[in-house]
């Protein structure tokens, strides 16, 4: 089985780094105290902003879901396996994708 301690700094690391990202986003996207721009180019130009934004936000989210996952996984004990099939998970995908929560066979 994989060395879960190994994992659980770089995983709380990342989980910390994403927080605050989603966070920034969150603050960029909620920015009602401006001025609505009266240019229609410069409206279409912040929706698109705005758009990619919710799109890296989501990611950063799902992201931070699949951390917790694992760091739950380490506390179980159940960390660095399948949770397909349950054989061990390649340490070099681990060491890829730490919170990875499937074998690169069930993954596909």
């Amino acid at each position: 089985m994989a060395n879960s301690a190994k994992y659980k700094a770089p995983l709380m690391a990342l989980r910390a780094s994403l927080t605050q990202r989603v966070n920034a986003i969150s603050k960029d996207l909620h920015h009602e105290d401006e001025a609505i721009e009266k240019d229609f180019a410069e409206q279409a130009t912040q929706l698109e902003n705005d758009e990619v934004l919710n799109s890296l936000n989501d990611e950063a989210k799902s992201t931070v879901m699949q951390i917790d996952k694992a760091l739950l996984r380490i506390n179980d004990g159940h960390f660095g396996r399948c949770s397909a099939c349950g054989i061990e998970i390649d340490k070099q995908r681990l060491d890829a994708v730490p919170y990875a929560e499937f074998c690169i066979e069930c993954a596909e």
